[in-house]
């Protein structure tokens, strides 16, 4: 693309809020990363504090950049300006990375017009006091109901912070980017678990949001050890890679509510796959909806308050149908499939 040194008057428009902006050309060498960017943040959490080089460094590792590498030097340039603020890249921190590599490689070989090419970049410049809740709902939007989505890690980093940082609620940030309440809150709760617990393989998150999710987990700690945390436990099963799939944190319930099943498991003397196997021959409910409503039923009368339940059927006749069909057909239907021996 032909470098336009014209200036251009443009707007963004976030929410109710319409900010002026300039686009125009900027020196690439005094550009630099934004490190609050929830792409950024990601290297800086595993790598803990970096420098600019560093931060390019693994940017540059990542295939996407690699990607926008040959995509624009194929196009002869950007087909989309970067947002900035000040001399931060507030949105386009890969494309940056890929300028950078672009002019280096020109400057190894001596082009003077592949040196002019890649030292700027076309920007569009948001005011220098815009401040942070704004810019972040602007790469909201960009990346999480726009195009350019963000891996899930990165879009639980930017609600956090936009939870944490600028006061936003769950309600908030959902109406925001446009999914529900439970989503936010279990996306941000996932993101929590993986801080807390130090797990820095970001292709894990899935696990975690599947583990705040489930309401049956909760449930399951009344059967576990009493110095057992479930939280670290879960996220040293995850490192260890003792979960086969993220999917397969929805069984985990039924592993711990089985005692064999969990003291196997527990003890590390059987995989996932043997200690589930082990828990459904010992509970076809929890595969089986058949046998699940079955229990359920179980569970009802052998919870009931008798004396209510005596006063109520003796007073309406529906009820007591209700009672004796049960039991007419329950003892029918075992001698039927010979278990009322």
């Amino acid at each position: 693309m032909e470098k336009d040194d014209s200036e251009a008057k443009t707007t963004v428009i976030v929410g109710d809020m319409t900010i002026p902006t300039v686009i125009r050309f900027l020196p690439v060498p005094e550009l630099r990363y934004y490190a609050e960017n929830p792409r950024i943040f990601s290297i800086l959490r595993e790598l803990g504090k970096v420098t600019q080089d560093e931060i390019e460094r693994k940017l540059w590792e990542q295939d996407h950049t690699k990607d926008l590498f040959r995509d624009i030097k194929q196009n002869g340039g950007l087909l989309e300006e970067i947002i900035v603020r000040g001399n931060e890249v507030l949105e386009g921190n890969s494309r940056l990375c890929a300028y950078r590599r672009l002019l280096k490689d020109a400057t190894a070989t001596g082009d003077k017009d592949a040196i002019a090419k890649w030292s700027v970049m076309r920007a569009r410049i948001l005011p220098p006091d815009t401040n942070e809740k704004v810019v972040f709902a602007i790469l909201g939007t960009l990346h999480i109901r726009g195009k350019a989505e963000w891996k899930p890690y990165e879009q639980a980093s930017y609600l956090f912070r936009q939870a944490t940082t600028h006061g936003m609620t769950s309600a908030q940030l959902a109406a925001q980017i446009g999914t529900n309440d439970a989503d936010v809150k279990n996306m941000i709760e996932a993101y929590k678990l993986m801080d807390k617990h130090k797990v820095t393989d970001l292709s894990r998150f899935s696990y975690f949001v599947e583990f705040a999710k489930s309401k049956k987990l909760e449930d399951t700690k009344q059967y576990l050890p009493p110095n057992l945390v479930l939280e670290e436990k879960f996220s040293q099963w995850v490192k260890d890679g003792k979960i086969p799939r993220a999917e397969e944190v929805r069984n985990l319930p039924t592993i711990l509510r089985d005692k064999s099943a969990r003291t196997k498991f527990l003890s590390d003397s059987v995989t996932f796959e043997e200690a589930l196997e082990t828990a459904r021959e010992h509970h076809p409910e929890a595969t089986s909806s058949f046998y699940s409503k079955l229990k359920k039923a179980t569970e009802a009368m052998n919870d009931a308050e008798e004396d209510r339940i005596r006063q109520e059927v003796s007073q309406d006749a529906q009820k007591k149908h209700v009672v004796r069909d049960l039991a007419k057909t329950a003892r029918k239907f075992a001698h039927s499939v010979g278990a009322d021996g």
